[in-house]
């Protein structure tokens, strides 16, 4: 009986040591964390390129103008002369890097039409002073100019003739337009003052021209 009962027990013993062996073990937590695979984060988008920057307009200094006016007789000067037209070169340089002073000279031929049997012509030489009060904003550079000089103005009656020198002012406003290089157009409206024989020899020259860069 004794013996039976060692048995019995030591069977019991074993069954439960199989029953031990054969339960699954729950997977270590921190063996499951090392065993997830890790996936590298998405590499950041490439910045746009910048756009390329625009090219700037050519700049120079010294300009030089050659230009056609049609002239309108002012004053008394009227019943002594028609309308005329004129001829002008100019050249012209600013003073500063700021580009808003300009000094410069003109010369030109003026003809204006006969009235009365009468015909007169003009030979200016000025020099001139351009103020712009905004350089470079746009197309397009507004300015104010003014100048004083010189005038040898002829006059023809019938078959006679008579010529001298006359001291003369002018004062104006005008815009450069400018396409993509340094050249441009220019146009004007300027009143002359020549101070003549009598009340003087007054008109207006509405003008227009192309202006090209001389140096840079």
């Amino acid at each position: 009986m004794k013996k039976g009962a060692i048995l019995i027990a030591a069977m019991v013993m074993l069954g439960v040591q199989v029953a031990s062996a054969q339960t699954p073990a729950s997977p270590d937590s921190s063996t499951s964390q090392h065993t997830q695979t890790t996936q590298p984060a998405p590499a950041p988008a490439p910045a746009p390129a910048p756009p390329p920057p625009s090219a700037a307009r050519p700049q120079a200094y010294r300009y030089g103008s050659i230009s056609g006016s049609w002239l309108m007789p002012s004053g008394d000067f009227d019943k002594v002369a028609g309308d005329g037209w004129a001829i002008t070169l100019e050249g012209y340089q600013y003073m500063s890097p700021a580009k808003k002073v300009a000094v410069g000279s003109q010369v030109g031929y003026q003809s204006f039409g006969k009235k009365n049997g009468v015909t007169v012509s003009n030979f200016p030489v000025d020099a001139v002073l351009k103020f712009f009060p905004k350089p470079g904003v746009g197309k397009i550079d507004i300015y104010g100019t003014g100048g004083l000089g010189f005038n040898y103005q002829r006059t023809d009656v019938g078959h006679s003739s008579n010529s001298d020198y006359f001291f003369g002012t002018q004062a104006g406003v005008g815009a450069v337009m400018h396409g993509k290089g340094a050249a441009g157009l220019i146009v004007d409206a300027v009143y002359h003052w020549v101070f003549s024989n009598g009340s003087g020899s007054n008109f207006v020259a509405l003008r227009a021209g192309l202006l090209v860069p001389m140096m840079r």
